[in-house]
């Protein structure tokens, strides 16, 4: 465990970096630069200039209409801007598409958005600021310069866009920004700790045939840790065991999401698929699996199951004698998560 805790720890600060990296190429204009004017037309019809609001920190973002992470990000800023613009924060949207004009409004008005929306019909704002991805949100402060850039929409977008205003304002220390746009590496550690001591409690409970327990344990193991395959290839054997078959290709469809690679996630899939009657897919995920399986006893009995009730009696009779079906044919864990009696 102490191995996979270490692994777990470099691939956070591994992604950590690479958020990093994504911020600083988030547009070409650089930090502590001015930020180039812009003069656009406003979907109101009135012209609206960036010099407009010297003197006040600008929250610029630009995003599509008809993209689900851009709408995501514009209901976020939504949420905040009555606390910030007391604070003489000002919003600004910048529309990147030129298309489907009469939609614009429509959806403004579907998202209660009472901030200035811009038409960047030229695409002079994309190419002077270098706009790289949708949405794309800046930080200008009241100087004029530009101080942030913030790529996409992620699940930390909400707090990173805060922490950096909240900081610009004088609230907040450098350090404690720090702490709100990245959580600290021991929360990390502590949530993947929980999930390992619930996925153990899980497994203890699976062995001892306690299932109802088990599939209560192994939940809380996926709530602190959701990308932990074996949890979700754990809880997906349990739904087999208790004929929860949709469930059960739910949990393993989720760790292959995880770990394409994964050869007991394959071979669970496959005996959901078997149960559903889906034969012929339940051979090709199989065959995938047996391909990645070192230890194949199980993928090779399910191959057999499948073949036999597909009326191939010929290979299934070939795959059951290269398996070691009647050992596991009373267990429902995989040869990574469990041991057989």
């Amino acid at each position: 465990m102490k191995k996979s805790r270490v692994t777990l720890t470099t691939c956070c600060l591994f992604l950590n970096f690479l958020f990093l990296y994504n911020i600083a190429f988030a547009v070409s204009v650089t930090i502590g630069e001015p930020a180039p004017e812009f003069t656009l037309p406003s979907v109101d019809g009135s012209t609206v200039s960036l010099h407009d609001f010297k003197g006040s920190i600008v929250v610029l973002i630009y995003f599509r209409i008809d993209q689900k992470r851009s709408i995501m990000a514009l209901e976020e800023i939504k949420n905040i801007r009555t606390e910030y613009e007391e604070k003489n924060v000002q919003f600004i949207g910048i529309r990147a598409d030129s298309e489907k004009k009469d939609a614009l409004p429509i959806k403004i008005n579907e998202l209660n958005i009472d901030f200035p929306v811009l038409l960047d019909l030229e695409r002079d704002v994309y190419g002077s600021y270098g706009i790289r991805v949708y949405p794309t949100t800046l930080i200008i402060d009241r100087e004029g310069k530009f101080i942030y850039g913030l790529p996409g929409h992620a699940l930390t977008y909400k707090n990173a866009l805060e922490g950096h205003l909240k900081f610009i304002l004088g609230e907040i220390t450098e350090k404690e920004m720090e702490e709100i746009v990245h959580p600290h590496q021991k929360q990390i550690d502590e949530a993947i700790l929980m999930a390992h001591r619930k996925y153990n409690l899980a497994l203890k409970f699976t062995e001892a045939r306690l299932f109802d327990q088990a599939i209560g344990f192994v939940k809380q193991s996926i709530a602190a840790g959701p990308d932990m395959a074996k949890s979700h290839i754990l809880l997906g054997y349990l739904f087999l065991d208790a004929k929860e078959t949709e469930n059960a290709i739910e949990q393993f469809n989720n760790a292959l999401h995880i770990n394409p690679s994964s050869k007991d996630a394959g071979t669970g899939l496959g005996g959901a698929l078997i149960e559903k009657g889906n034969f012929d897919m339940a051979i090709d995920v199989l065959s995938k699996a047996l391909f990645l399986n070192p230890s194949p006893e199980r993928t090779l009995y399910e191959l057999g199951r499948a073949y036999e009730l597909k009326g191939d009696k010929e290979n299934a009779a070939a795959m059951y004698k290269k398996s070691l079906g009647k050992i596991i044919e009373h267990h429902v864990l995989p040869s990574s998560v469990g041991h057989c009696r």
